[in-house]
């Protein structure tokens, strides 16, 4: 199949059908190495061959580069049996010259003319293609007959392919652009449809559109490289293909050419200022006069920087010289007088043949510099190659497990850890032994072995006595605690934080904003500091990634995701997003879970599918439960319960033989969803406490306050009063409704469902209460259903009628279904769909708008655009009956307008 060549081939085949038409014509095809010519010219001729055409066809090799007229022997080698059928001087001229008979060698033009009497004749029947392929492969004798037809007045056309560099003089060229980004994308994904997102766009980048390299370069890489396992070279490998493609071209240079090319693929910077610092001006100038003359690089309008025609040259370039050259190069590079100083550091590292702590320690210094720029995949390679150089044992330790913890926290990097871990020391009191318990941690929590207890145990015996130890950095210290978080975090048992928050007391002041937040939201968000959160989610704008996943965290167990979102939005949408793996699944966590609590279900599904295949394609098994709770959540409100039931059953498979409650507890969440869904109170109800009995103070930390809405109605509905009672005191005591707009919904609504009807009122009109309108429109639901029962009917209505009118937006069946059931014992029924009055978007967006809301306000709200909301308000106020924003309210009081 070919990717992206519809327009070729229409402007091709225009010509084709032009050409015979207007009484014949040839085009030369045109283009790179590797472009597609032949591809173009098979597809073309094919289709020719379709529409009625005798189609011809000739390929030139070096095989018979030599061999006269072999290439005129394949294209007419078809008509020889016509051959009788012309004149008898046209005859001898091909039958001689084709080695069919013996004789005097005919003049070039008689071959020429005994050709063209040949195709003349069988163009008679139908129009005649000739297809050329490699034109400039055909022997001189067949080249020259076939540039001399003068194909004027006939019915035949020729199509011609040839190389970039044997430019023909021809009327007609037709050149062969590579392929677009969409079509290069779509041409390597059909080939290797598995890889990751870096290698694949690494690849795009460096093919640039061209389809043989696509297919080519892949192959050059190892198992691991391709699969994204072990990271990319800085310069790709080269097939055998490719190698004689572009090698050879740097192999014919002078030796001198071949050293500045040698030292522009090594800089990078591409300045040639660069190479006159350090060889003499009149060698330079010759070298890359040679190398642009080669088609080999680009020089600016002012000379003053070169760039590589292809990215693979650069490659070609590494693969021709020896180690001993690239050092030497190095070398040169690291003494330039300009130079930019990480890249000389980089060049001191790549000279250096045996360790040096000099190297190690710019490195180092650089790896950190490059962790504060965000660039994690880069501060691993400075660390790594630190490591390398590290003359001492234990600096050779402390860097390499610094790698192997940044490895796997931040950039994805699980299976490369173990080999970073292998011969570093597993106990010990100095810094080194402490990375290396960090990083063990970190890969035990979160591959597929998930191994907490494993990891709890020997990181809290390290960071204890690093804590005695004043030596050791403040830094490695704090990442040690946080790695404790998120094994306590996952664990969510009381024995592990307890060691926790007695390490951070003996932490030397100050503890960073994040690590306390994310201890107090974790393990009780009653007793974090919401002005401390406040600060922290300020920040974020000029955060670094790894801090807004920290901060992301401890916002979303008390509910201020909301708060959140452009920062995360924002890294996944970096450029290094994709390197910095674990942090960008943390992200799609994050996000997945706020697009659904907001209401964004398509999206939350979206993000929830993509972060599971990525989990689970880089070994993330513990994360990847995360994106289970998420599906298993959307099945519940959209009441497919038996799926939702089958998820929350894989999720338990993995908690329960590695005692992970935070993963029971969102296990727990999806089967009290479901079994409300279902309308079995007493099944939600078990579900709800089988964490903890209501009121337990369990219930109250981070992961299981999103059990509040469920646990309170599943007690309510299923004739529990004293137990709902029990929950909502505890949620009281501990002050949940002031730690965030979404808790204070959650708490208010618990509260209202199991004390009098004042405080639904309160509850509905909180100022953001519209945020999350899945829960607002289930309080509605309540408290419309308690109206009804007391024979407030028109308020009934009203509450019934707003909750229908979301969770038909929503698509939530089970509670759309309960909405009109109440609303038909009302007396009213729902109005059906193609009301010729208001939608239920509609109605959502004129109350929005009713409340003082602009159409930016309502679009960020419903994840619509502006100019939507523009037209549905267009379309509403004809049907109220109204001109203005002003008059909406009354108008949507009026009980003559359901939604």
């Amino acid at each position: 199949m070919l990717y992206g060549r519809d327009g070729d081939l229409s402007a091709i085949g225009g010509f084709v059908e032009a050409a015979v038409d207007q009484g014949g014509a040839s085009l030369m095809i045109t283009g790179e190495t590797g472009v597609g010519k032949s591809a173009v010219l098979h597809a073309a001729a094919t289709r020719a061959a379709a529409g009625g055409f005798r189609v011809l066809r000739a390929c030139g090799t070096p095989f018979e580069g030599d061999l006269p007229f072999a290439g005129l022997h394949q294209l007419l080698h078809s008509l020889l049996d016509e051959l009788t059928r012309l004149p008898e001087r046209h005859q001898g001229a091909l039958t001689t010259a084709l080695g069919l008979a013996s004789g005097p060698a005919p003049r070039q033009r008689a071959i020429a003319d005994a050709t063209l009497a040949m195709l003349r004749h069988a163009s008679r029947p139908r129009p005649l293609l000739l297809a050329i392929d490699d034109l400039p492969w055909l022997d001189s004798g067949s080249a020259m007959v076939l540039r001399s037809l003068d194909l004027a007045g006939t019915r035949i056309g020729m199509l011609a392919v040839t190389r970039d560099t044997h430019q023909p003089r021809a009327p007609r060229v037709h050149d062969l652009a590579p392929l677009d980004d969409q079509s290069a994308s779509a041409l390597l994904a059909d080939r290797f449809p598995d890889l990751p997102s870096p290698v694949r766009r690494r690849l795009l980048a460096e093919a640039r559109g061209n389809p043989l390299i696509l297919r080519e370069l892949p192959t050059a890489l190892s198992a691991d490289q391709i699969s994204g396992y072990a990271p990319l070279p800085r310069f790709l490998p080269l097939s055998q293909r490719l190698q004689a493609i572009f090698a050879s071209r740097v192999a014919d240079l002078p030796q001198t050419s071949r050293q500045i090319l040698l030292l522009a693929a090594l800089d990078g910077s591409g300045e040639i200022a660069a190479f006159q610092s350090l060889l003499p001006g009149q060698v330079v100038t010759e070298a890359l006069r040679d190398a642009r003359e080669a088609g080999l690089i680009n020089l600016d309008p002012a000379a003053v920087r070169l760039t590589f025609r292809h990215p693979l040259i650069r490659s070609a370039v590494l693969e021709l010289s020896t180690a001993a050259e690239q050092r030497k190069a190095h070398e040169m590079l690291a003494t330039r007088p300009d130079g930019d100083e990480d890249r000389r550091i980089w060049h001191f590292a790549e000279a250096a043949i045996e360790p040096n702590e000099h190297v190690a320690s710019l490195l180092e210094r650089l790896a950190h510099r490059t962790r504060e720029r965000g660039d994690l995949t880069g501060a691993v390679a400075a660390l790594t190659r630190a490591a390398t150089l590290s003359p001492d044992r234990r600096d050779r330790s402390r860097r390499a497990a610094e790698a192997a913890y940044l490895g796997t926290d931040a950039t994805g990097n699980l299976r490369d850890a173990p080999r970073l871990l292998e011969h570093l020391p597993a106990s010990g009191t100095d810094a080194a032994s402490l990375m290396t318990a960090i990083a063990t941690a970190q890969h035990l929590l979160f591959s597929g072995i998930g191994d907490v207890d494993g990891a709890h145990g020997p990181l809290a015996k390290a960071v204890d006595a690093g804590l005695t130890q004043p030596d050791i950095p403040r830094e490695i210290l704090h990442e040690g605690l946080y790695t404790l978080t998120w094994i306590s975090g996952f664990a969510a048992r009381p024995d592990l934080w307890t060691p926790l928050r007695l390490a951070t007391t003996q932490l030397a002041p100050p503890v960073p904003d994040s690590l306390s937040l994310l201890i107090s939201c974790f393990a009780d968000p009653a007793l974090h500091d919401p002005g401390r959160l406040d600060d922290a989610i300020a920040r974020l704008a000029a955060a670094g990634p790894v801090e807004v996943i920290r901060i992301g965290i401890a916002a979303q167990y008390v509910g201020r995701l909301e708060e959140c979102r452009a920062a995360l939005l924002r890294l996944l949408e970096d450029r290094h997003a994709d390197e910095h793996l674990t942090l960008a699944i943390h992200a799609m966590n994050l996000l997945s879970r706020h697009c659904y609590e907001s209401g964004a279900w398509d999206q939350a599904a979206h993000l929830s599918e993509d972060g599971l295949r990525l989990s689970r394609r880089h070994g993330y098994h513990l994360l990847a439960q995360m994106f289970l709770h998420r599906q298993g959540m959307l099945a519940t409100v959209h009441g497919d319960t038996d799926r939702a039931g089958e998820l929350a059953d894989e999720i338990t498979r993995f908690a329960a033989p590695r005692r992970l409650q935070l993963l029971r507890i969102l296990a727990a969440e999806i089967r009290t969803r479901a079994a409300l869904a279902r309308g079995d109170y007493e099944a939600a109800f078990l579900h709800a406490t089988s964490i903890a009995p209501a009121g337990d103070r369990a219930h109250l930390q981070g992961p299981a306050l999103c059990l509040v809405p469920d646990l309170v109605e599943a007690a309510v509905r299923s004739g529990r009063p004293t137990e709902a009672e029990a929950h909502v005191a505890a949620l009281n005591r501990a002050h949940t409704a002031e730690l965030s707009p979404r808790l204070a919904l959650m708490t208010h609504g618990a509260t209202a469902m199991t004390s009098a009807d004042d405080r639904f009122e309160q509850a509905l009109t909180l100022p953001e209460a519209a945020t999350w309108p899945f829960d607002l429109a289930r309080i509605r639901l309540f408290y419309g259903e308690r109206l009804r029962r007391l024979k407030a009917t028109q308020s009934a209505r009203d509450h019934l009628t707003a909750a229908l009118a979301t969770f038909t937006r929503l698509n939530a069946a089970p509670w759309a279904e309960r909405a009109r059931s109440e609303l038909r014992a009302t007396g009213l029924l729902p109005a059906p769909t193609g009301d010729t009055r208001l939608s239920p978007q509609q109605h959502e967006i004129a109350t929005l708008a009713a409340a003082g809301m602009t159409n930016k306000q309502i679009a960020q709200r419903l994840n619509l655009s502006p100019r939507t909301v523009s037209t549905h308000l267009y379309q509403v106020f004809p049907k109220l009956g109204i001109t203005s924003r002003a008059s909406l309210r009354d108008a949507l009081q009026h009980p003559g307008n359901p939604p």
